[in-house]
């Protein structure tokens, strides 16, 4: 006997293969989009790769569409919540979070509008494309939590700037010296700082070591640091989505004995067109619950929210931009950046 046939589940299958192909490659990922606590009761509008996408919370959970109703192109972030659907602000069309629309005038009509999948951790809400998981597991998130430390915090930056120049600044220390205010290297030592690189398929580590550079004495004390300490930047990139796992800890430069607390940082690029990106900066530390307070975790935010916003302001002052790094002079420091061109292209932008 022959299976019986579901119309209208062929028309979305059919749907969702023709968007997977429209959809930008990028769009696969997981990408953090927008603080959790940014979305309220209203819809929100925010940008992934050019793309308009809404995000809302409904009475059974989040949502994620593309924010341009199929019906006559209205902006669904212009319309409200109702039950378990948004509801467009045009003509009233509803669309529950798998994106199935009905229409009031037109009951037997069937439309749907771009799926994307959504999910909320570590202070943020992260979004891919739906209509790649036809028939497929969705990939689980990136993997961010580490024994020991804990989570005080989440903080987003919009930057204009273009993905690859941002990820360079990031993936090098020779601007510390002079960038940074607080973390990173002293200039009379940039000769003498240990880099190595170690290349994978699917990442690129980097480890660096050497003096601390003077920091205030409140900041010290606060980190348990004393003058003279050997600072050590170890971090690896990662291209599915693109970011940076970053392990920050200091040592005493005689006996190597580690001291102070650990910095264990995840930082998302998530390019909102080619000229901006937002940045997610997701921040660990591995002080003792008993010892952090609700002060000391504002501190240590405050501290971290200062050094990227120096990162951005020297960025969003280059005289060009471009991702392309021919004509450009590379020292020691630069070694990964062109690994880090070939990995975006091949796993993120699946070129």
């Amino acid at each position: 006997m022959a299976e019986s046939r579901d119309p209208g589940r062929e028309a979305r299958s059919r749907g969702s293969a023709i968007l997977a192909k429209a959809l930008p490659y990028e769009h696969r990922h997981w990408h953090p989009v927008l603080l959790s606590r940014d979305l309220g009761e209203r819809p929100r509008a925010v940008m992934l790769h050019g793309r308009e996408l809404v995000l809302f919370r409904t009475a059974s959970g989040l949502g994620a569409l593309g924010n341009t109703c199929p019906h006559r192109r209205a902006r669904l972030s212009d319309g409200a919540v109702a039950g378990a659907t948004i509801v467009c602000p045009y003509h009233g069309y509803c669309f529950s979070r798998d994106g199935v629309g009905t229409s009031p005038g037109t009951p037997r009509m069937q439309l749907n509008a771009e799926p994307y999948a959504i999910e909320e951790a570590w202070g943020a809400l992260w979004v891919r494309s739906a209509a790649a998981d036809e028939g497929l597991p969705a990939p689980p998130l990136p993997a961010l939590d580490r024994p020991g430390y804990r989570h005080i915090g989440t903080l987003s930056h919009d930057i204009d700037c273009p993905l690859e120049p941002l990820v360079d600044n990031f993936s090098e220390v020779e601007h510390t010296p002079t960038t940074h205010a607080l973390f990173g290297y002293r200039q009379d030592s940039l000769a003498s700082i240990e880099v190595s690189v170690e290349l994978a398929p699917d990442a690129v580590r980097v480890i660096n070591v050497g003096p601390q550079k003077p920091i205030p004495r409140l900041v010290g004390r606060a980190f348990g640091l004393s003058p003279g300490d050997t600072f050590i930047d170890d971090w690896t990139v990662r291209f599915a989505p693109v970011h940076i796992i970053y392990d920050q800890w200091w040592r005493d430069p005689t006996t190597h004995e580690p001291h102070g607390d650990r910095l264990h940082l995840g930082v998302f690029f998530t390019p909102i067109d080619r000229d901006e990106t937002r940045m997610f900066t997701i921040v660990a530390t591995s002080r003792p619950v008993g010892h952090f307070d609700v002060a000391m975790r504002a501190f240590v935010r405050s501290l971290v929210a200062l050094e990227v916003r120096l990162d951005r302001r020297r960025v969003e002052r280059l005289a060009d931009p471009s991702p392309d790094l021919r004509g450009t002079r590379l020292g020691r420091f630069d070694a990964p950046l062109r690994e880090l061109r070939k990995r975006i292209d091949q796993i993120y932008r699946g070129l």
